[in-house]
């Protein structure tokens, strides 16, 4: 949830991993969202391709993908950090040896998804009397920003959003309150018009600039590049829709520290447990097919 304490002044923009900041072409930019470390850690997982299996009856190799979006806190106990998180687990497993742009286009493709699943989580009833965060109006367009610095090319993406100063950002804040309180579900950014005098001001939706918009997510997996991975292994009808990626409700509680190995950030999947997990559909033996 993004506080009034929170905004930062364009200067250290780019210097911090936390804060908010308004911006003249994207509008607010949450820097937790935009830090993208999801983005980094998918981006090396896709690289590497560890784990690469050929699984015959779909003729190809395959490699698994854990993608995931949390929230939670953290609490020392005894001299040691713990962390306790909940969110969002996509299991998958990607086709191999695909080139670096579809590479990209299929990450864009989990992020959104997975995004997009994570902000309904976080409007579940019990979170929504602590916070407002769930598909607050900077969410979506600040992940979008993270993927492009992790995923694009060029110059920073903040950069290009031409942040504005802190001064001038309170003022936005000041008169049309806090950006929680404006809800986005659109991976478009939502612009708050410098108020004027004797004039009605709302926010209104922006357009996402070519910048920004470059690389493509899939317009639906039915070229099997993206499957679900159920007992590590790819299950093209784990659902009725085939375009539609398993997404897993979990809670993890582990000590800090978890993530790097020798000093180096790894691409582990945290300890988790998840809620109701799915399970892929059962064949259906008795329906007639009426197409003979």
């Amino acid at each position: 949830m993004s506080k009034r304490e929170d905004i930062k002044d364009a200067s250290v923009a780019l210097s911090f991993d936390y804060g908010l900041i308004y911006t003249k072409i994207l509008g607010w930019i949450d820097l937790g969202h935009a830090q993208a470390n999801d983005a980094r850690r998918l981006k090396s997982i896709l690289l590497e391709e560890k784990g690469r299996e050929f699984f015959p009856e779909y003729n190809d190799w395959y490699f698994p993908v854990d993608y995931f979006q949390e929230m939670g806190a953290n609490k020392s106990i005894f001299g040691h950090t713990i962390e306790f998180r909940g969110g969002i687990h996509s299991p998958l497993m990607i086709r191999s040896c695909l080139s670096w742009k579809m590479k990209q286009r299929i990450a864009l493709t989990i992020m959104m998804k997975t995004a997009f699943r994570f902000e309904s989580f976080q409007q579940f009833p019990v979170f929504k009397l602590r916070s407002d965060s769930g598909f607050s109006g900077e969410d979506l367009i600040s992940d979008l920003v993270g993927f492009y610095r992790v995923f694009g090319e060029g110059i920073d993406p903040i950069i290009l959003a031409q942040p504005t100063s802190k001064e001038y950002a309170l003022w936005i804040w000041g008169y049309y309150g806090a950006i929680g309180n404006f809800k986005n579900k659109e991976f478009r950014p939502l612009l708050f018009p410098a108020p004027s005098p004797h004039t009605r001001n709302s926010p209104r939706k922006g357009f996402i600039p070519s910048w920004l918009d470059y690389i493509k997510p899939l317009p639906n997996l039915e070229s099997e590049h993206i499957l679900n991975r159920h007992r590590n292994e790819p299950s093209k009808n784990f659902f009725n829709d085939i375009n539609r990626i398993n997404q897993e409700l979990y809670i993890s509680i582990r000590e800090k520290g978890w993530n790097t190995t020798n000093g180096v950030r790894n691409t582990n999947m945290p300890a988790n447990l998840h809620f109701a997990p799915h399970k892929p559909i059962s064949v259906d033996f008795f329906t007639i097919d009426k197409t003979f």
